[in-house]
């Protein structure tokens, strides 16, 4: 499986993009930073798009790929999230207001984009993927993705506090090659991040120590400022298998 990171950085800056991931060139982990990652060609390509959550550093890419991409389809990018993730969207973003509302251009009979909501809990199918939604614990409601595909699955993490759901499901997945999970405080933070539904260090170890086994675990979504403070409590994690998340660099999971 490939998986490619346009930004992981929980802060916009120079050198520093917002979360968006591309697994085989054709689906799409939130919209943070992808018109600005790929070229309009690359954009065109991508079918389906999944939503963790509403937050804008997770779906503020959205409106300028569909902008970028009109008209260049014969069949709308499918946008694939949970109700109250698609309804923030719908309600706050692509609305008529901030931008236009690409559900209905150039027509409502052929849209840029649809919407597609997703169970939760449920496997569903996906072009060559099996795709399963958990609910995790943020400021927002939001999930995680396990995404299958030949017989490998990837843990993909949005944003999230401590939570109990994913793990119970990851221990279930024998074929869990891989996690991508977020760090945005230092401990020192730790109150912070708390209360608005992030990890930092310490809360990771024992997050992590809620799965069966070791699985190579990839960490992002640091903040710019912090950068520094977090990589350095980050080594202190007691995991062999624990890497941080390159802007640009192709995974093969």
């Amino acid at each position: 499986m490939k998986y490619r990171v346009l930004g992981c950085s929980g802060g916009e800056a120079p050198g520093f993009r917002l979360p968006s991931f591309l697994v085989e060139e054709r689906l799409l982990i939130d919209t943070g930073s992808v018109a600005m990652a790929l070229e309009v060609t690359q954009q065109a390509g991508i079918d389906h798009i999944l939503l963790t959550h509403s937050h804008l550093d997770h779906t503020g890419g959205l409106p300028h790929l569909a902008d970028n991409i009109l008209g260049t389809r014969s069949t709308p990018v499918q946008v694939h999230g949970i109700p109250p993730t698609l309804d923030g969207v719908r309600s706050n973003l692509l609305n008529d207001v901030l931008w236009p509302d690409f559900t209905r251009i150039p027509s409502s009979a052929f849209p840029t984009l649809v919407y597609r909501g997703v169970p939760e809990g449920v496997p569903f199918e996906l072009a060559e993927f099996t795709i399963t939604a958990i609910r995790v614990n943020h400021a927002v409601e939001t999930v995680a993705y396990f995404v299958e595909m030949e017989g490998r699955t990837l843990l993909h993490v949005g944003d999230t506090g401590p939570t109990d759901a994913i793990w119970r499901h990851a221990r279930g997945v024998p074929d869990l090659v891989g996690i991508c999970i977020e760090t945005t405080f230092p401990n020192r933070l730790q109150e912070i991040a708390d209360y608005s539904g992030h990890l930092t260090p310490r809360s990771l170890e024992k997050e992590l120590d809620k799965l069966d086994r070791d699985v190579p675990v990839y960490v992002y979504h640091l903040k710019p400022a912090l950068r520094a403070e977090i990589l350095a409590e980050l080594k202190r994690v007691r995991r062999q298998a624990l890497h941080v998340l390159e802007e640009g660099t192709l995974y093969r999971f």
